[in-house]
């Protein structure tokens, strides 16, 4: 009878710890868009942002997440030995910004690495030195969107967010509910960074129906396009066609949010959802495409879609960084307490993207 219940216990710890991840959106071929990341990979072990072909640091840690996840198996992208891990590794001290901090973070404890000793370097530690005394983190380098993922990097290495962090967020957002991308009043907001800044404040610890994010959420009722999907911005001089990458970030947002963005609140008249306008994207080669207009495949568009799919929002996982490393704890899709489990969740969501808060013209 006991053994049973060990037995039963463990499977209940894996059903919680998230081992399998689960799509909510079925109809997309995950396997597929692993194996078109694969063929992107440099000989380095590292990934380009899409712009560029050339590795970087910030890119590579955004395909780490996405490949992560799906459940994807980061051991199969070796070029002779050289992972997306070991470039991560070796080039962890050039990390300077709060951006590419934030994002090498993240990255190592959704793999279970601990963040202050990944390639001998305490990354923790120098982003929370970029931190300033109005809250923000971040140098000269770094725009909003850095601090909106710094906080979600000391989120999931369980390092203090002061008031002052969350504040500057709530003092940046405009009467429409959205964020601008470098937090001014005068640049429009956009669904992007909107995205970003709900995960943060979320994951700081601010309840779902907190007046920032319910305004938030208002903002994307009023922007959804009839096909379901999100335009960069609405109104812009750019167009307001949907495109992949922010359909994928606001599915983000919504999850963090506690929304369901399967949903009667976003199934559109047309009876369109954000996951079917999503997976319209979606090329044979498993590849997403950044519009329906641009039907080439995209990088970057194919790494942000990836943790939308798979039902996660930022972080993926939490760790306690201290002096060892420790197992990670999976956190809700949803951003609530946290789920302590034995076992290395291997899944997650961000399309942290450098340039996911770019103009839709530079996707």
């Amino acid at each position: 009878m006991r053994m049973r219940t060990v037995v039963l216990t463990l499977a209940l710890v894996l059903l919680l710890a998230g081992a399998t991840p689960i799509l909510i959106f079925a109809a997309a071929d995950t396997d597929a868009a692993l194996e078109y990341l694969k063929a992107q990979q440099n000989a380095d072990g590292g990934f380009g942002s899409g712009f560029s072909p050339d590795s970087t640091l910030g890119s590579t840690a955004d395909t780490v997440l996405a490949i992560v996840a799906v459940g994807g198996d980061l051991a199969a992208f070796d070029q002779g030995g050289k992972t997306p891990l070991s470039y991560l590794q070796a080039n962890a001290s050039s990390a300077a910004t709060a951006g590419d901090l934030a994002k090498l973070i993240l990255a190592a404890v959704a793999l279970g690495e601990n963040p202050r000793d990944l390639g001998g370097v305490d990354s923790v530690a120098k982003l929370e030195a970029l931190g300033g005394a109005d809250g923000r983190i971040g140098g000269d380098a770094d725009t909003f969107v850095s601090h909106t993922l710094a906080i979600l990097a000391l989120a999931s290495a369980d390092r203090p967010i002061s008031a002052a962090m969350t504040d500057y967020l709530r003092a940046a957002q405009q009467d429409s509910g959205s964020w601008a991308w470098d937090g001014s009043a005068e640049t429009a907001g956009d669904t992007n960074t909107t995205s970003f800044v709900l995960q943060a404040l979320v994951a700081a610890g601010e309840a779902t129906d907190d007046s920032a994010v319910t305004a938030a959420l208002s903002y994307y009722q009023g922007v959804q396009n009839d096909d379901g999907g999100w335009p960069y911005q609405n109104p812009s001089e750019f167009g307001t066609s949907t495109d992949a990458n922010s359909t994928a970030v606001v599915i983000q947002a919504l999850l963090a949010a506690g929304q369901d963005p399967a949903g009667s609140g976003w199934t559109t008249a047309e009876g369109n959802t954000p996951g079917t306008a999503l997976e319209s994207f979606q090329n044979e080669s498993g590849a997403f495409a950044w519009q329906a207009a641009v039907p080439d495949d995209n990088l970057l568009a194919t790494v942000q879609a990836l943790p939308a799919l798979a039902g996660k929002a930022f972080p993926f996982a939490t760790m306690d960084v201290g002096d060892v490393v420790a197992m990670p704890v999976t956190m809700p899709e949803t951003g609530g307490a946290a789920i302590n489990g034995v076992f290395l969740l291997l899944s997650g969501g961000l399309a942290l993207a450098g340039g996911g808060y770019a103009l839709r013209g530079k996707k």
